[in-house]
Parts: C-alpha cells; structure tokens; sequence
C-alpha cells in the first residue's frame, strides 16, 4: 500500500477524544475527524512533507494538538456527572472546583445526585466538556454521542470503552490492605464485595494475590448493596450470618465500600463476634460520618479523591484545548489506612513478639532503637530478629522504618507542614536523612510525592 493511501486510511479512523472508533452515533459522524487529521490528509495526498519528520507514527499523532474545540475568549461549560451523596463523590468534585477556581474559570454544572441516581444530559445539552463517574455502558454510549472531551474517573473498566481515565490505583489499594493486616500479625484473610461484577472480582484477585498464604486460600462472599427494607436484603443477612460463623478466627476481612463494611460490622455484633479480636474489618473507601457510626468505629481506606478531581479537570482542559488522549490511564495510589476500632488489634500470639511490636508502635517517632525494643521485650536482640523475619519476613528496624515511611507520607499527602517537621514527627530527625532513605523507598523525594499525592 502507497504513503499516500496508508494516510488516507489512518486518517479514516480517527475519532476525536474520548470516542470509540466503533461509535454509533451517525449523526455526529461528520465532526469525528478533526480539523487536523483533514490538513494531514490534504498535505500527505498533495505530497507535501510534514515539517520536522520524515516518519509519523500513530502514537505521535495521537499526542499532537487538535484545533480548539471552543472559542479561544469562551469561558468553558463543564458538566459534573459524579453523585454527591457519598464522600467519595464530594471529595473529588471538591479536586475539580480547586482546579477550576485556580486555572478557570470555568462555568460548571454540579447537580445532588445519589450514588444509584441515573447519570444523563439534558437533550439540548451543548457544554465543551465532561467529567464523569462512567460505571455503565449506557452512560458511556450517550457520552460518546456528545462529540465533546470526556474524563472518566471511575475505576471500573468497561470493555471496548475508551475514554481518557483518571482514577484510584486498586492494585496499590489491595496491597495497601494486605499490608496493614500483615502487619497485625493476621494470617487468614476474606474478602466481601459485589463479586458479580468483574471489577470487583478483579479487586478480590488482586487482595488475593498480595494475601496467598498455603493451605489458607481466601474466602469471599458475594455482597449485594440492597435496601434494609427489602426482603432480599434480610436474605442476604442470613447468608453473610452463617458464612461469618463458618469462618476459623481470627480472620481479617477486605470489603470493596463502605456499605458491605457496615453490614458487616452489624451482623457480628448481632452474632456477639469480637471485632476486631476475632474479626477485623477494613473498608475500601472512607467516609468519616458512616466510619464513625459503626460499633466499633470502623477502619478504611482513604483514597485520594481531591486528587482524581484536580487531575482529572487538568486533563480536561488540556482536550478542551485541543489535546489529544495518549491512551495510558491515570492511575493514582491511596494514601493511607485510617486506623479504627475494626482493625485496631494485633493479632499476634507469641507474647514476647507481641509486647516488642506493641513497643515499637508506640515509640517508633521517637529516636528508638532495636536494642531498645529487644530490652523492652526484655530478650537477646539476635531472637528478636529472628522472631520478626519468621512471623513478618522483615526485621525490626525495617518494620520502624516502615512505619516511619508510612507516617512521612501521610504527613506529606495531608498537611502542609515543611519537609524540616515532617522528619521531625515521623522520626528521622533530620530532612536530609528522611529524604535518603524515603527516596530509596519510594523512588521519589518527599516533595515530587507531595506534589504527586496533592491537588495543586
């Protein structure tokens, strides 16, 4: 095939920002090729050389700049398809209102919706762009429709739908959890959420696989977000009752949200199971007022959804100017685990190794050493190391810089305190010191993981 007829082929299939090559909707066809892929097509046909390259690949294509979807003096209409009703959706529209009031303005759409609310547009809709929670195929095909810049921020992945994507990176959620269990000295784990969707099947494979322990595999229970008015729900009840009590204790649960968490928690103090001695529950997502109603209070994580908001808005202002997609999707780590009633235990039978994590918990953004934890104990500082590396596959100093590490980024991630107090509170004493060994951690300094971490 001939230069000239591969670009008039490529030319063919491109499709403006965030629209599948595969859209259906006819009537939108004529605005499908951008004002650019038309100059490409007519220089290439004409033979006229391309400035600058001699080969033009795909992906550089992709990456070049579109003409303007707007009129350079039009203030942005940015619609807001994320519900309201929980923190995770508050939280993140309060990341794009950040970046639109500090690099707008923009004229933005926001209406109340709950988090089961059908997501649509008015028919004579005519913004410049979308931000969206895109959960369904539904909502993804009547955005597709609108020929405008759209922004997913839903971890959910929708086979064949191919929008530009910021969201929570899950893998690092699912380690983040196995980790604070771990840490606990948990050794069985479980996993409840909507297991009929793929995503989250993919959640619990990915918790899994951070948890695989021989002979121990993992045990998951498929939950159904129901009404507590519906008989489905006290169904559901009964079968979470009897599956908690087939349970060997103790046991660490993952929940995907914060619903399943709550229902949880409910039905063992309706079944008089310990939490967390016996069962120690994590939620997937926090929202402080649900979190601190449970009986106990119940421990999550927090994702970084101011974050996901900001990132998100930049990336759609970049479209709106007439940037193209590079196809890799955003993926941002959580930032911590917020420590509760539900998980507050260690789970830790041998009680010299017991007593000696217990002391490093308590004194670890002090100036503590390892021979003091092993006189704490009290036992020979060799047997101690022993003990950590066969219960925790680490030593005692790695677990205090573990710690430490963790305190640096939750500091860094939720406050502005300079890099100077940030190793004073966590431990290090010194900045030069925190950065060296954060650095080697993390591959990152502190302030490129503030940066990366924080909506600016």
């Amino acid at each position: 095939m001939s230069f000239r007829a591969e670009v008039v082929q490529f030319a063919s299939s491109l499709t403006p920002i965030g629209l599948s090559r595969t859209s259906q909707c006819v009537k939108n066809r004529p605005r499908q090729i951008g004002a650019f892929a038309f100059l490409f097509v007519a220089n290439a046909v004409a033979g006229v050389r391309i400035a600058g390259a001699s080969i033009v690949s795909f992906d550089d294509l992709t990456m070049a700049k579109q003409q303007p979807r707007r009129a350079p003096n039009r203030i942005p209409q940015v619609t807001v398809l994320v519900d309201t009703s929980t923190d995770w959706g508050r939280q993140t529209i309060s990341g794009i209102l950040h970046y639109a009031q500090k690099h707008g303005p923009w004229h933005m759409s926001v209406e109340p919706r709950g988090r089961s609310d059908p997501m649509h547009l008015p028919s004579d809709w005519d913004g410049d762009g979308i931000i969206a929670r895109i959960s369904t195929t539904k909502l993804a095909s009547e955005l597709r429709c609108r020929n405008v810049p759209v922004v997913n921020i839903s971890g959910i992945e929708l086979e064949g739908i191919q929008f530009p994507r910021v969201s929570t990176d899950y893998g690092a959620t699912a380690e983040l959890a196995a980790e604070h269990f771990r840490t606990r000295g948990f050794r069985r784990f479980a996993y409840v959420g909507p297991l009929d969707l793929t995503y989250v099947t993919q959640h619990a494979a990915e918790f899994e696989r951070r948890t695989a322990n021989d002979n121990l595999p993992l045990k998951q229970f498929n939950y159904a977000h129901e009404s507590m008015a519906s008989q489905r729900w006290r169904r559901q009840r009964q079968r979470l009752e009897k599956w908690l009590a087939e349970l060997e204790k103790p046991i660490a649960i993952f929940c995907w949200g914060t619903a399943a968490s709550c229902q949880l928690l409910d039905v063992c103090r309706g079944q008089q199971i310990i939490v967390p001695d016996q069962v120690a529950v994590l939620a997937g997502d926090n929202d402080d007022l649900i979190a601190q109603a449970t009986v106990p209070p119940m421990s999550a994580i927090l994702n970084p959804c101011p974050q996901i908001g900001f990132r998100a808005a930049e990336r759609l202002e970049e479209l709106m100017s007439g940037g193209y997609d590079n196809g890799k999707p955003m993926q941002i780590a959580p930032i911590e685990v917020v420590t509760r009633g539900s998980t507050d235990i260690l789970a830790i039978e041998d009680e010299e190794l017991y007593a000696a994590v217990r002391f490093i918990r308590e004194n670890a953004f002090g100036e503590l050493t390892v021979e003091q934890v092993a006189r704490s104990v009290p036992m020979a500082r060799r047997a101690l190391e022993r003990k950590f590396v066969e219960s925790f596959g680490r030593s005692p100093l790695s677990e205090i810089r573990r710690l430490r590490i963790a305190r640096v980024k939750q500091l860094l991630a939720t406050t502005d305190l300079s890099i100077s107090k940030v190793a004073d509170a966590s431990g290090f004493g010194t900045p030069e010191y925190m950065t060296s060994v954060f650095k080697k951690e993390t591959q990152l300094t502190p302030l490129r993981y503030r940066s990366k971490t924080r909506a600016r």
